[in-house]
């Protein structure tokens, strides 16, 4: 694909990389980057080859959020229905697809995320962080809040207590901290940062795209849903699964690994697998 205005997307393999590059601008995210953001997600839902999205930047910030501008701004004194459509437009709906679609995303956070930097990776499915990375959600100070699931989504992830923290007192936290509380999954060293990342995109790639993708949608629902009918979820996933053929070829080559391993057993201790000598 091309490079947009601050933003290049590229293939690898079954990977698409999409990397925030507009360092002078701490990687504040443009009007021109979120139309990036855009193509690159509806290309990356449409092509079946591309098996994982890894959203990941370059310079010292991750993103320092939304660029405050006419363009990614409310108009001043613009509220009610006209605020609310700008938010559903600019915003809500990309963020709701990066959570919608059925394959994995990844984010990598190289150094501070924050405002609708967050908001996004808050959409995505894996987040990893070096650890000179730190998370915060400054609106509050702007006598503003979060508006694209900043706070709805944080409070699925972290709890009201955290999301207090965070988003209400705008109080940031480091890498650290957010593995504890749930923001992350984990963290690393800033120079093996891009290596891991790239290792767990390979692991994701190698898992079948079906299963993730019920796995994606099961987990979702069972966040809102009562014990009883979130099993029920996970028993229609896998009688779904459990019809396809990629199960059918994993579970039989997982046998026949098995089987191997059985055998080359049973050679080294000089058995014949009837618990006889041979």
């Amino acid at each position: 694909m091309n490079a947009f205005d601050g933003l290049h997307v590229s293939e690898h393999g079954a990977r698409l990389d999409v990397v925030f590059d507009r360092p002078d601008k701490l990687n504040a995210i443009s009007d021109a980057m979120l139309q990036g953001l855009r193509a690159a997600l509806d290309h990356f839902a449409a092509q079946a080859h591309l098996r994982v999205l890894l959203l990941r930047a370059r310079g010292r910030y991750f993103s320092a959020g939304a660029e405050i501008s006419p363009a990614l701004s409310p108009a001043a004194g613009t509220g009610g229905i006209d605020g609310r459509a700008w938010y559903r437009h600019k915003w809500h709906r990309l963020f709701d697809d990066f959570e919608a679609v059925e394959k994995p995303i990844v984010v990598a956070h190289q150094g501070p995320c924050l405002g609708g930097a967050l908001e996004l990776s808050l959409s995505c499915d894996f987040r990893l962080a070096a650890r000179s990375a730190r998370y915060g959600l400054p609106e509050i100070e702007l006598g503003a809040l979060p508006g694209s699931g900043g706070i709805s989504r944080l409070v699925r992830l972290v709890g009201p207590h955290w999301a207090r923290w965070i988003a209400m007192a705008g109080r940031p936290v480091d890498a650290a901290q957010a593995q504890q509380i749930g923001l992350v999954h984990e963290t690393f060293a800033d120079d093996e940062l891009d290596r891991e990342a790239e290792a767990f995109c390979r692991h994701l790639e190698g898992l079948s795209p079906e299963a993730l993708g019920l796995a994606k949608l099961s987990i979702e629902l069972a966040a809102d849903l009562d014990r009883t009918q979130a099993r029920n979820v996970e028993r229609i996933a896998n009688s779904l699964l459990f019809t396809s053929a990629d199960h059918k070829e994993r579970l039989a080559a997982f046998l026949a690994r098995q089987a191997a391993r059985r055998r080359r057993r049973e050679g080294s201790d000089g058995s014949d697998g009837s618990g006889q000598a041979a």
